[in-house]
């Protein structure tokens, strides 16, 4: 198996820091070689190349050179990062003139620009390198009894450049869970325009919650940072802003997994730092 760095510095960890906890943990039970990425820039979103193109360039292009240098490449647990990244690498490719101009910044800090590194997303890695049979024989508490709704957001089409997507359709089957159908699968969860207009963002995220809870959903499987942000951390927010009870557990995979693994200790896996009580054990 080959050598990752786990991008782990994804947005406001003070509200994810349960995605960051189970990914760590789930690495280690696969005895995955995928140590933090220290001194790696944290991700900003895939929203602020709008803003400054070239800065978004070389902040990431950072981030490649660094795991190159190191012949590691960047294992993502959520959307996010793995777009940002991948994205950077694919630009700079392809634009001899941006990959000059971001060479030479880098030049600056004294690194020379190296893109010789795979960005690979978590789910990738567990069915290309892991493997359906390993996981299989990891399976302990299979989800058959629940029904998810399998939140991929607005970034999902340009995610999917950089990862199938059956892949977590994928894992959905190996631990028998079912997977709603839901209108909202690609809205958007708010998260981009809350700096800009919050009752916005709020309206946007509860509409979605909304409809996948009166899809009869169980709880919600996110795949990006910022909707784990959006449905977990200001729920209680998107409630009043609807004016209904919603109350819907919110999963990162890796927390799903760890749960369908047979690891149900809340506080190992991150599950006792989310605001809404996870209520499936």
């Amino acid at each position: 198996m080959k050598n990752y760095f786990l991008f782990d510095a994804i947005i406001q960890r003070e509200k994810t820091a349960p995605m960051i906890t189970a990914a760590r943990k789930l690495i280690d039970l696969l005895n995955i070689d995928a140590p933090s990425f220290k001194n790696a820039k944290a991700d900003l979103g895939s929203e602020y190349m709008g803003l400054d193109r070239l800065k978004f360039l070389e902040h990431y292009a950072y981030n490649l050179t660094l795991a190159a240098e190191q012949k590691r490449d960047i294992l993502c647990f959520e959307q996010s990062s793995l777009i940002c990244h991948a994205h950077t690498k694919e630009i700079l490719l392809n634009d001899d003139n941006l990959k000059f101009e971001i060479a030479s910044r880098l030049e600056k800090k004294n690194l020379a620009l190296n893109l010789d590194v795979n960005v690979i997303s978590l789910e990738q890695l567990l069915l290309e390198e892991v493997g359906r049979e390993k996981l299989t024989t990891l399976l302990k508490n299979p989800f058959g009894n629940f029904q998810a709704a399998l939140f991929l957001g607005s970034n999902a089409c340009r995610a999917k450049k950089y990862s199938k997507a059956e892949f977590i359709p994928d894992l959905l089957d190996l631990i028998k869970l079912k997977s709603i159908k839901h209108a909202s699968m690609y809205e958007s969860d708010g998260f981009e325009v809350y700096d800009a207009s919050s009752l916005l963002a709020k309206k946007l995220g509860a509409k979605a919650m909304l409809d996948m809870f009166d899809n009869a959903a169980d709880f919600i499987l996110v795949s990006d940072a910022r909707s784990f942000v959006m449905f977990d951390f200001y729920q209680k927010e998107l409630e009043k802003t609807a004016g209904r009870d919603i109350g819907l557990s919110v999963l990162s995979l890796a927390e799903l997994l760890l749960l369908a693994f047979g690891n149900t200790d809340k506080k190992s896996i991150g599950l006792d730092q989310h605001k809404v009580a996870i209520t499936l054990i």
